[in-house]
């Protein structure tokens, strides 16, 4: 859409342009998923950690918790303030906000800063 200008931001996409779900956008040659979720857009490189999976065009789910109680009695909680990206390939699942994966945070996606500004997105790459 647009290039680098000057203070490293790059103009990526206009809001309007968000569906459902993710935009993916080309950046240098790297795939970019942008996701929207509110007034709040995230951007990950469209690669799983896991096994190279197009991530960014996964699902968001809720963050389910699963707290054990004492005498063993379990009890699940599906976050619909907080959400994960899960992978389309395998499920493997990221905060949508942080990158982190929710399985082993030693996996974390590649992120991007976002700035929303007169309705275009603009990463720093």
């Amino acid at each position: 859409m647009g290039g680098e200008d000057g203070t490293g931001w790059r103009t990526v996409a206009k809001l309007s342009e968000f569906r459902h779900g993710a935009l993916l956008v080309e950046v240098e040659g790297t795939t970019i998923g942008l996701i929207r979720q509110g007034e709040k857009v995230y951007a990950y490189r469209n690669s799983c950690p896991h096994q190279g999976g197009p991530v960014a065009e996964g699902n968001l789910v809720g963050n389910t918790q699963c707290r054990v109680a004492e005498g063993g009695l379990r009890r699940q909680t599906v976050s619909r303030s907080r959400l994960n990206l899960a992978c389309p390939w395998h499920g493997i699942e990221y905060d949508l906000e942080t990158g982190v994966c929710k399985g082993d945070a030693r996996m974390r996606l590649k992120s991007y800063k976002v700035l929303v500004e007169d309705g275009l997105v603009r990463i720093r790459p």
